[in-house]
């Protein structure tokens, strides 16, 4: 898979320039095909195996974005999309950079509007439990009015998610010279983290400095730690007493000397001219030789963080799925798709990243295989997500023993899946793998091989007979018929979105070439799946008709194809799951032992009708298609 470069089309989104070329991301504005408003999309480079953090922003970013909804924020737009990226709104303005920085500064009206703002947003986010931790100028985009849109949320962390930064990457993350001292000892948990780096920026904005050197250098970003920082008015004495003494408290270097939120900071903002003068605020000399060389106690971290990494993220059971060969990740993937279904269990897809020599002959060699598994990640998480199935991806170095056992250990897993050796000439590394770990004491998971399937329903039942079927073979199928499902809302709804896009060209939508039909034709050929036919033919010929009917209507009638696809279309949709039901129970009629039901099958309520779940996959895309004709309709409307 190639890097899209200026004039390629990326789903529905044609690229017209890059606006950013960076070692982490790419950001390109694109127009959208179907609405034709602009938009930015944010693409994650492909190194993966040299620098994991790609990966982890991206996926970080896109799990939190999903839970923002403010004016302040950067509107993220979320539709079905063949490979990972970012799709955020176009925003007119020039970030908080270009007005502060070295000898740069506002007047102090300007810089408590945009504080006041600032707290609005933060503190929002930190009533939806996310924490933003990487606050900086660059981060801020200034319109009119002192608003402002925040963006970039890669290193956030959100506390009904797993933090997956905090769990696998060691070096503390974010821009050193306005993250708070506990960040460097990897506190990635407390929203004082925020206040304190909102306290840097006032102090920037009104100083044009910065009381630590600029340098990413950890050494010199420790010495935070312990040393206090130079008070504001040492660079601009014309700042209020009591505007120093809120910069000095939101800054201090114990979280619990900070404000404990930011409404309490933001009251004191709104009211600091009732503030008393401290001596600590009328202060414009920096800290004495004497604390300089003798400093006060350091930052520490609470034992009890040390703590978080071992707890279990949910009561959801936990499966994991090992990458060890690209050549085998589909049978893996397969199993792992299996078993997230009958147990509803929530999915991590691990690679071990093995020490490897650093010559740039083999980190030319990593880098290559990095992209390639960046492609890989990206089918494989597709796969997941059309069953709703939202994997976390970890990249994790060190051994593979080692590893897979602490990690089965602290998510208190279930199941971990192995495919088979990346080694080549090591053809039952695999298995290997599988009785090292069933050695390992500490590992608490059962541990599975997963083989290429035998038999394949799609093709395959049309040739037995139904007291033929074994348990194992019901359970496939059980499987099969649930991506029939996904598969056809998936199918059912990008045949709608070609009636969009192309509305002058004719669709010939009645040829078989849905899997739901194809698999129709194949039962048909045989006698044995008569009662199957009866189930599901007569949905089959009215999902034709519904799409005959939609087809016929007048290009851009965008409020009756609405009309159909909500009233007839999504309800349809939901009577075909309970025939798949239906076709299961009948499947398991001659078994003498049945196999694990799949609780998609046996649970009355239908997907289309919970919005709250249609994060990805063919859901996402059914939502999308609703939200996507009400614009279209808006738009018409208007310029009527």
């Amino acid at each position: 898979m190639s890097f899209p470069e200026v004039g390629d089309t990326l789903d529905i989104f044609t690229l017209t320039s890059k606006l950013h070329d960076g070692a982490l991301t790419t950001l390109f504005l694109a127009e959208d095909q179907l609405s034709r408003e602009e938009v930015v999309l944010k693409i994650p480079c492909g190194d993966i195996l040299n620098h994991p953090i790609i990966l982890y922003h991206y996926q970080n970013e896109e799990r939190i974005s999903r839970l923002l909804d403010h004016p302040g924020i950067v509107r993220f737009i979320h539709r079905q999309r063949s490979q990972q990226y970012i799709i955020m709104e176009k925003i007119s303005g020039q970030d908080l950079r270009a007005k502060v920085g070295r000898d740069r500064s506002l007047e102090l009206h300007d810089a408590l509007a945009l504080m006041d703002n600032l707290c609005d947003v933060v503190g929002y986010l930190h009533k939806q439990s996310i924490i933003h931790l990487d606050l900086k100028p660059e981060n801020i985009i200034c319109l009119e009015n002192s608003k402002i849109k925040l963006i970039d949320f890669g290193l956030a962390s959100c506390g009904s998610l797993p933090d997956l930064l905090a769990f696998d990457l060691l070096n503390p993350q974010g821009t050193p010279w306005y993250i708070a001292p506990e960040q460097l000892l990897g506190e990635r948990a407390d929203p004082r983290c925020d206040i304190y780096s909102m306290g840097m920026l006032f102090y920037e904005m009104l100083s044009g400095q910065l009381p630590w050197p600029r340098s990413s250098k950890i050494q010199v970003a420790r010495r935070r730690l312990r040393h206090e920082p130079a008070p504001p008015r040492y660079y601009n004495p014309d700042i209020p007493p009591q505007i120093q003494a809120i910069i000095l408290r939101a800054i201090s270097r114990h979280a619990g000397d900070r404000y404990s939120s930011v409404q309490e900071l933001q009251n004191d903002l709104k009211s600091w001219k009732q503030l008393p003068i401290t001596t600590r605020g009328n202060t414009v000399k920096r800290p004495s030789v004497w604390r300089r060389l003798f400093p006060g106690r350091s930052v520490q971290m609470p034992a009890e963080k040390n703590k978080l990494k071992s707890k279990r993220l949910n009561r959801k059971p936990q499966i994991i799925g090992a990458i060890i060969d690209s050549s085998t990740r589909n049978n893996m993937l397969k199993e792992v798709r299996k078993q997230a279904l009958i147990r509803s269990g929530e999915v991590t897809l691990v690679h071990v990243i093995e020490e490897e020599s650093d010559c740039h002959t083999t980190r030319y060699g990593i880098t290559v295989e990095g992209e390639q598994m960046m492609a890989g990640l990206d089918v494989s998480v597709q796969n997941l997500r059309r069953f709703s199935i939202d994997p976390g991806i970890r990249l994790i170095r060190g051994e593979v023993i080692e590893v897979l056992g602490d990690l089965c250990k602290n998510l208190g897993a279930e199941l971990l899946i192995l495919g088979v050796s990346r080694k080549e000439k090591s053809l039952l590394r695999g298995a290997s793998v599988q009785r090292r770990l069933e050695r390992k004491k500490e590992c608490t998971c059962q541990v599975v091989v997963a083989v290429e399937e035998q038999f394949s329903p799609e093709t395959g039942l049309k040739d037995l007979h139904p007291n033929q079927l074994t348990a194992k073979q019901v359970l496939a199928c059980d499987i099969f018929l649930v991506d029939l499902w996904f598969e056809h809302l998936h199918y059912h709804t990008e045949l709608i979105y070609q009636l969009l896009l192309y509305p002058e060209q004719k669709i010939d939508h009645n040829k078989i070439n849905c899997r739901f039909g194809q698999f129709l034709v194949s039962l048909k050929t045989s006698e044995n799946w008569l009662q199957l036919v009866e189930i599901l033919d007569p949905i089959y010929l009215k999902f034709q008709e519904i799409l005959s009917r939609m087809a016929e209507l007048p290009a851009h009638d965008h409020v009756g194809l609405q009309d159909i696809y909500i009233r007839e279309s999504l309800p349809l949709s939901c009577q075909f799951k309970k025939e798949l039901s239906l076709v299961s129970l009948s499947l398991r009629t001659h078994l003498q032992s049945e196999p694990p039901l799949v609780p998609f099958l046996t649970d009355a309520s239908c997907p289309v009708t919970m919005p709250t779940l249609a994060c990805h996959g063919p859901l996402l895309g059914a939502l999308t298609l609703d939200q996507d004709l009400c614009v279209l309709i808006e738009k018409n409307q208007v310029g009527n």
